[in-house]
């Protein structure tokens, strides 16, 4: 399992595939696949026969949200926008998480 740096209820945006550029928050991550759930993106249909299903007695088609490689996405806020993530210690000795690269470099994220 690999450490990753987004976690359930940020908000990232997606870079590659059908989806790329939606911005929306993490429904769900997967660590020991490497996957994740974007609110809005990846949609897709399954079809329900009829049967016993309380929610679906009737049958028909459902939309659900699917799941996509976490490394199609990158953090993402209003100030500055997508960037990579990493790691550094608070003065209390803390693990928090900050921006990398030249623009926003050691901006803190929480």
């Amino acid at each position: 399992m690999i450490k990753r740096k987004i976690r359930k209820g940020d908000t990232v945006k997606v870079i590659s595939g059908s989806d790329r550029g939606h911005v929306g928050e993490v429904l769900e991550v997967l660590p020991a696949e490497g996957k994740l759930r974007v609110e809005g993106a990846r949609i897709q249909k399954k079809h329900i026969k009829p049967g016993r299903s309380a929610l679906h007695p009737d049958g028909g088609i459902v939309e659900r949200v699917g799941l996509m490689d976490i490394s199609n996405v990158m953090f993402y806020t209003e100030e500055l926008g997508a960037v990579r993530l990493g790691r550094q210690h608070a003065e209390d000795g803390k693990r928090q998480r900050v921006a990398r690269g030249s623009k926003h470099g050691g901006a803190v994220i929480d």
